[in-house]
């Protein structure tokens, strides 16, 4: 295993640990974006949005990944900063680091702009003279900070190696949540390169979500532009697009095969058990239930030991589209997969009682379902029983 996919297999195990989107009071964040008061460049753009994010993971575990983090950095340095061999490729207009997203995601406006596009770029690792003289200004300013500064390092490392291979005009991610985003928007700026970034999930008040800036950052809603700049994320930087990846082509059939799909999240199984006994009321009723597991966050092996009356999905046959297109209704506490369901005119049920003080949770946290047409899952279960 590469030391890029082990550092984001940790950042999924603390991310599911967590569950910091729920249990982490929205005044407390609101208190400590303003006590971090406004960056002066967007190096310090990044650095506060690290610090938002350590806020969540707590003094103890931050002090071992700062720990962990200053030998690897100091590895990494010298294994990428000697040459290294760049077989420079056909020149591509914009790369589009997808890291497992769909290609329609990209919004259309950006295709007709850049004619070639590398979506599966070919990825490596490269540190010139000068993005370590980069590197260093960031070392310089904060000497103790040595996770922030490892996973700058990575990135930068990322994105040399890309410019050398395609020497494009532009580099598109789906990373807003990526501490990095502000640090590689002013090492793309060095080297007149655009960096833009491309809404990919729910969006709520969390902090994760704090400060960054990109040259351009497309999102679903105007409202998203509201609840990103209320956490000091760069307010000129929003352009509203809805992506094919969200409204589905016309040429694509609904055919139901199902009363209800049940899209997971990062649920504890205490919680999917929960979520079983309500719909295994349902399917009583006479209703043809599917389950979606979430491709990064469930266990396939609990899930199908829970939902033993249900088809469970398989994500890796079924896309997205084709899930939501055979169902007659698309139920979650909240998902992306909501918003992609209202996009193509498809009912939406949000899950109030599987867990109830989440869901109250989610009008603080600014939810954007809750303020569109829905219903909610009791309604739905009492008309049914």
């Amino acid at each position: 295993m590469g030391m890029n996919d082990m550092l984001r297999k940790m950042a999924v195990l603390l991310e599911r640990r967590q569950d910091a989107l729920f249990s982490y009071d929205v005044s407390k964040q609101k208190k400590y974006i303003a006590k971090l008061g406004n960056p002066r460049d967007e190096i310090e753009r990044s650095y506060f949005q690290y610090k938002c994010q350590m806020q969540f993971n707590g003094k103890g575990i931050t002090f071992l990944l700062n720990l962990v983090s200053f030998p690897v950095a100091i590895l990494y340095w010298f294994k990428y900063g000697k040459k290294v061999q760049v077989n420079q490729l056909e020149h591509k207009n914009l790369v589009f680091f997808r890291d497992g997203k769909p290609e329609n995601i990209l919004p259309k406006s950006l295709k007709k702009r850049y004619k070639a596009i590398e979506s599966n770029p070919v990825e490596g690792t490269l540190l010139t003279a000068k993005d370590k003289k980069f590197i260093k200004g960031i070392i310089c300013r904060y000497p103790f900070s040595w996770q922030f500064i490892l996973k700058c390092l990575i990135k930068i490392g990322r994105y040399s190696f890309a410019i050398e291979e395609y020497s494009p005009e532009a580099i598109a991610v789906c990373a807003e949540y990526s501490f990095t985003s502000s640090v590689l928007t002013a090492y793309c700026k060095q080297r007149n390169i655009k960096h833009i970034d491309v809404m990919h999930g729910e969006k709520m008040y969390y902090m994760r979500d704090s400060f960054f800036k990109f040259d351009e950052c497309y999102i679903w809603d105007e409202y998203y532009g509201k609840i990103l700049a209320s956490m000091k994320a760069d307010k000129n930087q929003f352009v509203v697009e809805v992506p094919a990846s969200l409204k589905f082509d016309g040429e694509l059939i609904r055919t139901q095969k199902y009363d209800y799909t049940y899209y997971l999240g990062a649920e504890s199984e205490e919680v999917l058990k929960e979520i079983s006994k309500i719909l295994e009321q349902l399917y009583k009723s006479g209703n043809k239930i599917s389950i979606r597991p979430h491709p990064r966050y469930s266990n396939m092996d609990i899930v199908k030991k829970i939902f033993t009356f249900a088809d469970v999905e398989d994500t890796t046959q079924t896309s997205i589209e084709q899930s939501l297109l055979q169902s007659g209704a698309a139920i979650s506490l909240y998902s992306t997969v909501l918003n992609q369901a209202l996009c193509n005119s498809i009912p939406i049920i949000i899950d109030n009682m599987s867990n109830p003080e989440n869901f109250n949770k989610l009008k603080e946290l600014g939810y954007v379902c809750l303020y569109k047409e829905h219903r909610l899952l009791s309604e739905v279960l009492e008309k049914s029983v």
